[in-house]
């Protein structure tokens, strides 16, 4: 069950995936807060609608702890080291470029 904050969260970010508004929510607490759950409910509430969000993290250890989820860099073929100049590697017309074009929120 949700606290005043969360279901603050919630709300906004299915407003904003509900309306495509496009908009960047940042959620930060000390750890134990509840954030892992507040995103699981998130993606939950996304693909029981039939969309798709996608489910990254900074690392692969943090990945395991959300339903799904991938390492950021492995996801959006960010390279390893990234420099300023560096170009994700994700061309027209194939899986991922597809999968993106279709996701209604990156958590």
């Amino acid at each position: 069950r949700f606290n005043g904050e969360q279901l603050g969260a919630f709300n906004k970010v299915m407003d904003s995936v509900d309306n495509n508004l496009g908009k960047m929510i940042f959620i930060h607490s000390a750890g134990g807060c509840g954030k892992t759950y507040v995103c699981n409910t998130f993606a939950s509430a996304v693909w029981s609608n039939g969309d798709v969000a996608l489910y990254v993290a900074s690392s692969g250890i943090a990945a395991l702890l959300l339903e799904g989820g991938r390492a950021a860099y492995s996801r959006f073929k960010i390279p390893i080291p990234a420099l300023d100049t560096s170009i994700a590697n994700i061309k027209r017309g194939i899986q991922l470029s597809q999968l993106l074009l279709q996701t209604k929120v990156v958590i």
